[in-house]
């Protein structure tokens, strides 16, 4: 398996990541690296979560149960990759996902930005989306270029946000669509090979369609923390397994073992040996039926929530460091 990407990172891929909020890099991980993933992932979605991992989120953290993506994640080219995308000196681990789509599903992720998400201020901690099986412009991830440069916590309906009132100075989801006709809007999609790899800014805006391909599109996202990151949790983010929004200590870097050094500019690295296998809870018999049940019933009345709000926030031309109007 190679340690370092195949392909090397260039000048131009740094100033295209600046530019539109998102790169694709072509030819990170050798075809060892997706063998070795791909079982675990097919395993996983094949048991609809029931290996180990959250019953609340089945699908994150298998790093947590599998050593294949303990290798991945932490001496694969991913972190050289983003630390020379990025421009960091350092890049700590924070967590991964698999995404998976059916063949012939019609299953949509709703446009968003993943900044809303984490409990951290500062911008270098993009998503890695990884292939792990042939992306067509079909079933590719969209990203809206250069919306990055707009400067919005939006809302973002995360199962702590769904209990809170929304906040006056926080814009609902933004209306992806509404820029469609727009001459100088530019909706970007790729055509990947399995080891292809995405970087997505945090703040850029993305959405997936479903897949309308006879074949199951398998992808692994990472999530890493460059130089600029610092603790800055609200009661509104995600829940990430192991720690507690009082272990985040507010304008602190994270640190420790579930925050490990993969890559630094002049080759250091921590001990992941004391990274975490498991959980700290066992589940009780029947817990996954009922999370996926109550999973279903929240996911569609997402749109009456949205509307109920004053619905989708629409977009402006050009971005910039500003909100939308």
């Amino acid at each position: 398996m190679n340690r370092h990407p195949i392909e090397p990172i260039t000048q131009a891929q740094v100033d295209e990541y600046r530019r539109f909020g998102v790169v694709c890099l072509r030819k990170v991980f050798d075809r060892d690296w997706v063998d070795s993933l791909l079982p675990v992932v097919k395993e996983m979605v094949a048991s609809e979560g029931k290996t180990g991992l959250l019953p609340t989120a089945p699908l994150r953290h298998p790093a947590r149960i599998y050593d294949a993506v303990r290798e991945y994640a932490f001496n694969s080219p991913l972190a050289e990759a983003c630390g020379q995308i990025l421009q960091s000196n350092e890049i700590r681990y924070f967590f991964e996902e698999v995404f998976a789509k059916a063949p012939q599903s019609d299953e949509k992720t709703i446009w968003h930005a993943d900044r809303a998400g984490w409990p951290v201020k500062g911008e270098m901690v993009p998503s890695v989306w990884t292939a792990l099986s042939e992306v067509t412009h079909a079933n590719s991830l969209q990203v809206l270029r250069g919306s990055h440069l707009h400067d919005v916590l939006y809302w973002l309906f995360s199962p702590n946000a769904k209990q809170m009132i929304q906040p006056s100075d926080r814009p609902n989801h933004p209306d992806g669509e509404s820029l469609r006709d727009h001459p100088d809007a530019e909706y970007l999609t790729w055509e990947m090979d399995p080891g292809d790899m995405l970087v997505l800014h945090p703040w850029v805006l993305h959405y997936a369609t479903g897949n309308p391909t006879d074949k199951w599109r398998y992808a692994i996202s990472t999530r890493v923390f460059g130089d600029d990151i610092t603790w800055a949790p609200r009661p509104d983010c995600l829940n990430i397994a192991g720690i507690g929004f009082d272990e985040m200590l507010e304008g602190e870097k994270p640190q420790g073992p579930l925050f490990p050094l993969i890559w630094s500019e002049d080759g250091r690295k921590e001990d992941t040996s004391k990274y975490p296998y498991g959980f700290a809870t066992t589940w009780p018999e029947g817990a996954y039926e009922r999370l996926a049940e109550r999973a279903q019933i929240n996911s569609k009345g997402f749109e009456e929530m949205l509307a109920k709000s004053g619905g989708p926030t629409s977009l402006t031309l050009p971005f910039g460091k500003s909100p939308p109007q």
